[in-house]
């Protein structure tokens, strides 16, 4: 009996060590839909195995992730970039917001971000979001400061970040015209209290507060839905505004076809000249696609489809899109050496 026992404890402890989020950023051209509900969505519930219901989404627009190596100028005001997530709003003028990110041996970080007319340089102390993979129960939580710049008001920040794996349970998305989406997920949270000051006179003079979910689908290895919800208020500039967004990943969660992305096996990576892929339940493989982080097709086989070369790619990260002969997709991460 007690070994029984002691072989159930080691199976939980592993189990709650499978949910993890593998990488920070969404996948390059990952298309969201803007969505508002009439009542606030209930994401209190917290912890392990929970659940979450959102209902009454309501179409509002779309939003499209793309990502690409920083310009120098762009290295000169944000040092230490090495990819910038340019999230674009469609529809009528397209609308960008510019996210400066930091990745390196230590970790992902925030260098940057412009949003309509706020923009905030962390070149102080960098926002800290974590090494991935990030196992549930991740916390970290540290200081961020830097310059803002907020209509032709410049000056400077300090503040607390902190980024935690808080959540993993089901998420359910009720939809009235197409499937449900009902998938395990793992959230990530992170919070930014931030105090602008204008030296050496004017300290103090307002705060951003703001509070972003992501929920990662476990099988798609991707972002389900994200929510933000940003505060900034400052009597000095006669400001008080809050901004809600929320967003369902048009393609993942509006279509169920999608298949465990642990049923494949994608090696070695990183990789130098070929990745192999193994279906561990023999599915059959219609069609592999390889685009690389800023969204660009480099490959594209419908007959190659186990033994793929890599040798002519550049080094970084790349994703392999698989497209089953049942219609399921799943997408992998590789680095290419």
């Amino acid at each position: 009996m007690k070994t029984k026992l002691l072989l159930l404890a080691l199976f939980f402890s592993i189990a709650g060590f499978s949910q993890t989020i593998s990488s920070y950023n969404s996948d390059p051209g990952t298309n969201f839909t803007i969505v508002t509900t009439p009542t606030a969505l209930d994401q209190s519930p917290t912890g392990a195995n929970v659940f979450w219901t959102f209902n009454n989404l309501t179409p509002a627009g779309t939003n499209i992730d793309t990502y690409a190596a920083p310009t120098a100028a762009q290295l000169t005001t944000y040092p230490g970039t090495t990819e910038v997530q340019t999230i674009t709003t469609q529809g009528g003028t397209p609308v960008s917001s510019d996210f400066f990110l930091k990745e390196d041996g230590s970790g992902n970080y925030i260098t940057g971000a412009t949003q309509g007319d706020i923009v905030l340089n962390y070149s102080t102390t960098n926002a800290f979001i974590g090494l991935f993979p990030l196992n549930f129960g991740a916390n970290n939580s540290g200081t961020a400061a830097g310059t803002f710049s907020f209509m032709g008001t410049n000056g400077t920040f300090t503040g607390t970040f902190t980024a935690t794996v808080d959540a993993h349970g089901t998420l359910t998305m009720t939809d009235p015209i197409a499937n449900d989406y009902v998938a395990p997920v793992t959230r990530l949270r992170i919070d930014q209290t931030l105090s602008f000051s204008i030296p050496p006179i004017f300290n103090n003079i307002g705060t951003l507060t703001q509070t972003t979910y992501y929920y990662y689908d476990n099988n798609a290895d991707n972002i389900a839905f994200r929510y933000t919800d940003a505060h900034l208020v400052s009597a000095f500039l006669g400001i008080d505004q809050t901004t809600e967004t929320l967003e369902r990943n048009t393609s993942l969660t509006l279509s169920r076809n999608t298949v465990d992305t642990s049923q494949f096996q994608l090696y070695p990576n990183p990789a130098s000249d070929f990745i192999t892929i193994d279906s561990k339940e023999n599915q059959a493989i219609k069609t592999v696609s390889i685009v690389d982080v800023q969204g660009r097709n480099v490959f594209t086989s419908t007959t190659q489809t186990e033994r793929i070369s890599v040798a002519n790619l550049q080094q970084g990260m790349y994703f392999v899109t698989l497209e089953t002969e049942a219609g399921a997709i799943t997408t992998k991460k590789f680095i290419k050496q």
